[in-house]
């Protein structure tokens, strides 16, 4: 006579299923835990200037999907943010289970050039980081160089390659002095004019530039809220002659003034 083994199957059977609701009870409770206990109620944000800390938050939650503190920094690590304009990476730090802190790292500008309405921006060697149609004020825009067409990521062809090393040149000085320049250009006989709201920079030609950028903080720092033109031509190692020579004021306002002390 065969012996049946049904009971034996059917103690393993309910065993099985014991354990896939043990299993699956504790993957509830781990899903619960994970979305009460991680909840988000504090977030750090650090190094942005090209966009509001509204809106890094609201790029890292949205790779996320969670605002939720274990989320963000796997999500992170896993699925980096890119493809944001001026910016080069986001980091996200687990803090605590109830707080994250977001790095932001820009791209570092060092000027632009105005073709067809847009802002080219490129860095310190020359390459083209990204085109907008916003003007950003602390970035120096540099008048008078000319190029058929440009590629991200990719040096800007410019016609004078001895010119635009030259810019080069200054947008990194203008850079390492924390100098907040307007415009950059050459003037005809090869001097180098910069223009910082209402004054006028003749630097003159590229001997002793180094040290009139270094100089050229101070110097705008006494100028502040003056009109006209500075003459930085003779500065240098033996000279530190720096020459203001304020704006004229127009005839006509002259004239208006004069009338209008007469009534």
């Amino acid at each position: 006579m065969k012996k049946t083994n049904k009971p034996n199957k059917k103690k393993s059977s309910s065993k099985w299923k014991w354990i896939l609701f043990v299993l699956l009870l504790l993957i509830v409770a781990g899903i619960y835990v994970l979305l009460t206990e991680f909840k988000v109620e504090k977030i750090t944000i650090e190094g942005n200037t090209r966009y509001t800390k509204k809106e890094i938050k609201e790029m890292v939650i949205k790779n996320s999907y969670l605002e939720n503190s274990l989320v963000m920094y796997v999500m992170n690590r896993l699925r980096p943010i890119e493809g944001v304009p001026f910016i080069d990476k986001i980091t996200v730090t687990y803090v605590n289970r109830r707080q994250v802190a977001i790095d932001v790292y820009e791209m570092a500008i060092a000027g632009c050039v105005e073709d067809m309405g847009k802002y080219i921006y490129f860095d310190r060697d020359g390459y083209v980081l990204e085109s907008d149609d916003e003007r950003f004020e602390d970035v120096p825009c540099v008048e008078g160089l000319s190029f058929n067409r440009f590629i991200l990521h990719e040096k800007l062809p410019i016609e004078d390659k001895e010119k635009f090393e030259q810019i080069l040149r200054v947008t990194q000085l203008i850079q390492e002095n924390e100098l907040q320049i307007d415009r950059v250009r050459f003037g005809i006989a090869g001097d180098l004019i910069l223009y910082k709201d209402d004054i006028v920079i003749q630097i003159g030609k590229e001997n002793h530039l180094e040290e009139k950028m270094m100089n050229l903080p101070g110097i705008l720092e006494k100028a502040e809220g003056m009109k006209g033109t500075l003459h930085m031509e003779e500065f240098g190692s033996d000279s530190k002659i720096v020459t203001f020579i304020p704006e004229k004021v127009k005839k006509s306002s002259k004239k208006q003034n004069k009338n209008s002390a007469q009534t």
